[in-house]
């Protein structure tokens, strides 16, 4: 295993998890219904988990886990809230986009872990499983939600 490729391979982890967070940040925002809005900081700590373990192992190995940029958050912030308010008409849009982006999510993990399972050890292979099925509980989750607000909604 070389250490170099393998805290770069845990970093794009980090990356996929930044992202989930400041959507699910951005979409919890301006909702008023609670169960959605606590799902969605539940999904925060979901990925804010996995970024510790992530950050970890990447100090375990001799690395550093990638950071945010300030700057470019800051306008991917400004841009989320605009198109949030933009797109997100009702509650039914924002399931369905989260949705969306978890389907997202689940591919760009299952994508990045089997095609670098050997570039990675045993128990980063075992912790990225962990982590995958933990965000994919948040996944049916979010499908859980949406065919319940349907059922209320039709």
């Amino acid at each position: 295993m070389n250490k170099i490729t393998a805290i770069d391979v845990l970093n794009s982890f980090i990356i996929i998890n930044n992202d989930r967070i400041k959507k699910y940040k951005a979409a919890a925002q301006d909702i008023k219904n609670y169960s959605l809005k606590k799902a969605f900081t539940d999904f925060q700590k979901t990925s804010q988990q996995c970024k510790l373990e992530l950050s970890k192992e990447i100090i375990k190995l001799g690395g550093t886990p990638v950071e945010d940029k300030g700057f470019s958050n800051t306008i991917l912030t400004l841009w989320s809230t605009i198109k949030n308010s933009l797109i997100y008409k009702d509650l039914t849009d924002i399931i369905i986009n989260c949705e969306r982006n978890e389907d997202k999510v689940m591919q760009k993990y299952y994508d990045t872990i089997y095609n670098n399972l050997g570039l990675l050890n045993d128990n980063q292979q075992i912790m990225l499983s962990e982590q995958y099925f933990s965000i994919n509980t948040d996944h049916y989750e979010i499908k859980s939600l949406k065919n319940s607000l349907l059922a209320v909604t039709n």
